[in-house]
């Protein structure tokens, strides 16, 4: 068997990108590579090979997700990050997980609507709509002037007939590790804006692992605040494994500078903050319970090993 293990994997990605390589030999789908940062090219199991992948999708589960996923990139937005090798060949990326996970809902406003209202019932009455990599304002310093964008992005109209936005930010084996991006005052702005963290904040959310988290959830703030959007109101939620223990401890510590975060109990408030951590385990659970068909019992196996 081909060696399947990367240097620098935690205990989490070494543990999904053997669920990848495993789904993928069970599908009989061919072994790819990946160029390393020496320029080698590496032969591994979490990858399919580059011109089967094109041809035939294979790293989307259904034929309605490939679709969405063309229609995607056919359309994409001016300066959207969607780099079709990764997505098509590299079966552990995040990317083609939010594919996975949401373009059935996005080919399906009515499912969706269940889904989303269901977890959401005192908020969402219908979703009206559902795209990936998404930002109405990627690099406008109206913004948050960076190109950050939402993996996925949710409209709805709410209980109360308002509209509203979830911005959705979707990891699976990210250890957020990587060098944050270069500080813009912008940032700052918008903290002080919200009123939502304590003083003193700012010079631990400018590193990692919660820059990036920080980022995300200030383009949540800049899309509710900004006059040419037209929402009434809006979230953002961060969807991860619950094992992947390097985005737990990201997202704690995140959350601890929130002026509503409370020591003792461990809790703040989501709806003030509009900031919602969701677990992917508990997400597919309820899809496949709620769904029941062959591509929610398939997430389930090919990203978490099976209903545990």
């Amino acid at each position: 068997m081909n060696d399947i293990k990367v240097k620098g994997d935690t205990e989490f990605a070494a543990y999904a990108r053997r669920l990848q390589n495993d789904w993928r030999v069970k599908k009989g789908y061919q072994i790819g590579n990946y160029k390393n940062s020496k320029g080698e090219i590496i032969e591994l199991g979490s990858y399919i090979d580059k011109k089967s992948a094109f041809k035939n999708g294979f790293n989307f589960i259904t034929p309605t997700i490939l679709e969405v996923v063309n229609s995607s990139l056919r359309n994409k937005e001016h300066g959207a990050k969607i780099e079709k090798t990764r997505l098509f060949t590299n079966l552990l990326s995040s990317q083609p997980l939010a594919f996975n996970l949401f373009a059935e809902l996005a080919d399906d406003t009515r499912l969706a609507t269940r889904i989303f209202s269901d977890l959401f019932p005192e908020r969402i009455s219908e979703v009206t709509g559902i795209i990936f990599e998404h930002s109405s304002g990627r690099g406008d310093c109206k913004y948050t002037c960076d190109h950050s964008a939402f993996d996925v992005f949710v409209t709805y109209k709410s209980v109360s007939n308002r509209l509203g936005f979830i911005g959705i930010e979707v990891k699976y084996s990210e250890n957020l590790k990587d060098a944050p991006s270069k500080h813009k005052p912008r940032y700052e702005e918008l903290t002080l804006k919200s009123k939502l963290f304590k003083e003193g904040s700012i010079d631990i959310l400018k590193h990692r692992p919660v820059q990036q988290i920080w980022r995300d959830h200030l383009l949540s703030i800049a899309h509710l605040t900004h006059a040419n959007e037209g929402f009434d109101e809006g979230f953002f939620i961060y969807l991860f494994p619950k094992k992947n223990e390097e985005c737990q401890l990201a997202v704690n510590k995140y959350v601890s500078l929130f002026k509503s975060f409370d020591a003792e109990s461990r809790k703040y408030n989501e709806i003030l903050t509009g900031f919602y951590i969701r677990y992917l385990d508990d997400f597919m659970l309820n899809l496949n319970q709620m769904v029941g068909k062959e591509w929610t019992r398939e997430l389930i196996e090919r990203y978490l090993g099976g209903i545990y």
